[in-house]
């Protein structure tokens, strides 16, 4: 058989081989969903938002979520506004139409579940609520059990207090799969630990650190991609504690630490909450050696805050280290996050009304017949940003309309 010959023959072999090979790396494109804090922090008149739950919030986002068919949601922190467990319990309840949907739900603490000792600071309840962030199981009201994710970690080795508090796991296959670190540092019942702010820790940053360096290790963790979570903001707009224990200016040396960890292993977005707003911006370390994209998660809420200024000296001069990109004020929104290969996209949807009132004058203002009363969102997409891990570049790709858009407040 000459070489010519052989080669006609084999050739569709070797493409059929190619393609498996390839489908080996790159599986199906999949989504997952963030969403931002769940308080109700007005009268109800309405009586859709019990023990200080959104409900009336949150049915219309868990609609667009089905909708686009997310694998599952995160939800950054601050669960209900009074923390109580009876609220936490129907804060749960809310979520049950994502599971009984075959959508997971992961959730973390917030300051507004930490902030008695009289349940635990609200560790015992959320674990006991939120097993999945543990082993990733799921159970429908129908009696369906499912998993979602694999690799299930918690920095037991730091305490025992934290398993399923700080968690991590991975989702998807190939070029898709995904590591997600979530860390709480707020306080348990064996470990309270006072700051400069009005909001004590637990276990710190520092204390977690390892196990943080060693779950976003991408020479070990087998997922190209990886995301970290806190409810806390690195800087962020309104409140001026952070997730370092106290101010902007405190603890560099923990500061340094840990955004090495994540610039040095490739992530390219921390996501978080605690402000009541959309905000993306470049945050760097104290020493100026990392940095990476951090993004507060839009208001579920009917409470929105506006930024204090930069000049502010409650900032103590940090704010130089941030370099914002986008903004919007005043508006309930979400996210979708797909990830494609190497490439991730984040689309931005919040409602097309904005300018919302916040607390006793949501959603338009005091006296009138609609105060309190959750209107019908229409969501619309806002912002579009991606980048690939394919770019070498650190900085996410965005238009330059993007950058320079000015959201309505």
């Amino acid at each position: 058989m000459t070489f010519a010959r052989f080669f006609r023959k084999a050739a569709p072999l070797f493409v059929l081989f190619m393609l498996l090979g390839q489908a080996t790396l790159w599986a199906e494109p999949w989504k997952f969903g963030v969403m931002g804090d769940t308080q109700w922090t007005t009268a109800d008149p309405a009586g859709e938002n019990p023990s200080t739950v959104p409900v009336s919030i949150i049915e219309q986002i868990n609609r667009q979520f089905m909708k686009a068919g997310v694998k599952f949601v995160i939800q950054v922190g601050d669960l209900s506004d009074d923390g109580r467990e009876v609220s936490e319990e129907v804060r749960l309840e809310a979520a049950r139409p994502l599971i009984d949907a075959g959508i997971g739900f992961f959730a973390f603490r917030g300051n507004h579940e930490a902030r008695s000792a009289d349940n635990g600071y609200g560790a015992p309840g959320f674990r006991k609520r939120y097993p999945q962030t543990r082993d990733g199981a799921f159970e429908t009201r129908s009696g369906r059990r499912y998993v979602i994710g694999s690799n299930f970690s918690s920095p037991v080795q730091v305490s025992r207090e934290l398993d399923g508090l700080s968690y991590s796991f991975d989702c998807g296959e190939g070029k898709e799969r995904t590591r997600f670190v979530i860390i709480d540092n707020w306080p348990v019942p064996g470990r309270v630990v006072p700051n400069t702010t009005h909001y004590p820790s637990g276990y710190t940053i520092a204390d977690q650190q390892p196990w943080i360096s060693a779950r976003l290790d991408r020479s070990k963790r087998g997922a190209p991609h990886a995301f970290v979570f806190s409810h806390q903001p690195l800087i962020g707009q309104n409140h001026q504690d952070t997730l370092f224990s106290g101010r902007a200016d405190e603890h560099p040396d923990w500061q340094n630490a840990f955004f090495s960890s994540l610039h040095s292993n490739g992530i390219r977005l921390f996501i978080c909450g605690h402000d009541h707003l959309h905000q993306r911006a470049i945050i760097h370390s104290p020493d100026g050696k990392s940095q990476v994209e951090q993004l507060i998660a839009a208001s579920v809420s009917s409470k929105f805050y506006t930024p204090k200024p930069a000049t502010h000296p409650g900032w103590r001069g940090q704010k130089n280290r941030e370099i914002s990109i986008s903004q919007e004020l005043s508006a309930v929104g979400y996210y979708i996050v797909t990830i494609d290969g190497p490439k991730v996209t984040v689309d931005y949807y919040a409602d097309d009304h904005g300018g919302w009132q916040s607390d006793a004058a949501y959603p338009q203002g005091v006296g009138r017949p609609d105060t309190g009363r959750t209107p019908t969102f229409h969501f619309v997409l806002k912002e579009r940003w991606s980048y690939t891990l394919d770019d070498g570049e650190f900085f996410p790709r965005v238009s330059p309309k993007a950058l320079t858009e000015q959201f309505r407040n």
